[in-house]
């Protein structure tokens, strides 16, 4: 037997081997804290960067390496790490798409960035914007607000006060939008495309009625298609109003189903909503009110919606460049349940485009909501999908949450996704077990899904980040509270 002193001490990273050497066998994780580089600065050897981006708004940490991550549509565009500033998002209920929307808001709004919302069914944003200070505009059966589709709006108001060649540049434009968003009512309550010489037609009455009416409305068209003006029978090579209303009659009883159906209180009347440009708390339109199968009004809502609001931010821009008192800070607007309207009727993506189009060089920031690739695969027109799959390859980032694997397999072919980021995406749902989870005050805790996302710019290896929220967040952030679910626990099932 070797003597004590004889056994040879070999030096690890765990301490020296033999008696009396002092190696462990485990090492416990040292703590670990996270803060700026600014706190962190003077700590030298003992902290460490992050490989992944930190600039904009606060997202949560990184799932495989636990760094935090930050990042936002507008600071990635504006430091060059995405080719526009816009994200869509995809999840399946229950798993925060409007949680990430809103930290979204809240700390964009905190930079000057003012949020533009629309909040078609569940009225989740309605609380965010007041507490904010901004405006809520409650569109449908129980809405106080009333959508005129032929009154210029925030556009053709600032056309007026700016005046001149751009001034009346702007009026046009703000006709041409108004001619896009009847064409576009009709369309949906017709439920098929307009032909061409009916699309014409129909643009020569509406410019028509707002270049004579000093308030006009849809039900002034009544009156235009019983006694077109000059120009529009010369246009369209009739020679007098009974064969004008002879050649466009399946238009002319289309307009009058409009005005006379459901649509006709919400989008007919004279009275419209006004913006006043300049708001920092920002606005949310509100058609919640509206049933999600009553698919006809709520498309039409949704899209003079998106046109009023759209509208509102050009004039914002072009008030700014020409009166020094009035401030722009850029605008984030957010399409919740963006492709609903898209399946109102063929053909209508392309208009569709062009209400929701401003210029993405003017400082807006574009997050897309939706649920599922198959949203817009699935519409049946071929030239209509083409078009839509533009939307997710035109997007600079891509915001996955819980999905399927077949919605990932879809998207995939839009999109490239690896079998990784696939496999981590699928897998966000996954609980770890039956036994059910609750919250400290018994109610059940969020799906193992909720919070976590991966964020996938094209050509970069995606980035899955678990985001928590915020006290703030949670007393103001309740999607389901109609069920108002409760779980009892076993003391209080058992008594």
């Amino acid at each position: 037997m070797k003597r004590v002193s004889e056994v040879k001490h070999i030096k690890t990273s765990k301490g020296f081997t033999g008696f009396g050497g002092g190696r462990w066998g485990k090492r416990p994780a040292p703590p670990q804290w996270y803060s700026s580089s600014t706190q962190l600065c003077g700590i030298y050897p003992f902290s460490a960067g992050t490989s992944r981006p930190n600039v904009g708004t606060p997202l949560g940490r990184d799932m495989n390496v636990g760094t935090a991550v930050a990042g936002d549509m507008k600071t990635w565009y504006d430091a060059g790490l995405i080719s526009s500033a816009s994200m869509m998002l995809f999840g399946l209920n229950g798993n925060g798409k409007s949680s990430v929307a809103q930290r979204f808001i809240y700390s964009m709004a905190a930079r000057g960035i003012v949020p533009m919302v629309f909040d078609p069914l569940k009225g989740e944003y309605r609380e965010l914007i007041e507490l904010l200070g901004g405006k809520v505009f409650s569109i449908g059966p129980r809405g106080k607000d009333k959508i005129n589709l032929l009154h210029l709006g925030a556009l053709g108001e600032a056309a007026a006060r700016i005046g001149g060649v751009l001034g009346e540049e702007m009026r046009q434009e703000a006709i041409n939008k108004a001619v896009d968003m009847v064409a576009l009512v009709v369309q949906i309550n017709r439920g098929l495309p307009l032909a061409d010489s009916e699309d014409a037609a129909l643009a020569l009455l509406v410019r028509s009625v707002v270049n004579r009416v000093r308030k006009p409305s849809l039900y002034d068209m009544k009156a235009a298609f019983l006694n077109p003006p000059p120009e529009v029978l010369s246009a369209v090579a009739c020679n007098d109003a009974a064969q004008f209303l002879t050649e466009y009659r399946k238009l002319h009883l289309s307009v009058l189903a409009v005005l006379n159906g459901e649509m006709g209180p919400l989008i007919g009347g004279s009275e419209s909503m006004s913006i006043p440009v300049g708001n920092p708390g920002g606005f949310c339109f509100d058609t919640s009110s509206i049933p999600s199968s009553n698919t006809k009004l709520l498309s039409a809502a949704m899209l003079a919606t998106w046109n009023i609001g759209f509208s509102a931010i050009d004039a914002h821009w072009e008030l700014s460049r020409h009166d020094p008192d009035v401030h722009w800070g850029g605008y984030l607007s957010v399409q919740d349940e963006f492709w609903y309207p898209m399946r109102a009727c063929e053909g209508i993506i392309d208009r569709v485009d062009r209400v929701g189009r401003t210029n993405r060089g003017l400082g807006v920031s574009e997050l897309k909501i939706t649920h599922s690739p198959k949203d817009f695969l699935s519409l049946p027109n071929v030239k209509d999908r083409a078009t839509a799959k533009g939307f997710a390859q035109r997007s600079g980032v891509l915001g996955l949450m819980a999905l399927s694997l077949d919605d990932l397999n879809e998207l995939s072919a839009v999109q490239p996704l690896n079998a990784k980021e696939i496999e981590t995406v699928s897998g966000f749902n996954a609980p770890p077990d039956w036994k059910p989870k609750l919250n400290a005050d018994g109610t059940p805790a969020a799906p193992p899904g909720a919070g976590k996302i991966l964020l996938k710019v094209p050509g970069r290896v995606g980035i899955p980040v678990k985001m928590t929220l915020t006290d703030i967040e949670k007393k103001y952030h309740n999607t389901d509270e109609r069920s108002n679910r409760f779980v009892p626990t076993e003391e209080e099932e058992a008594a």
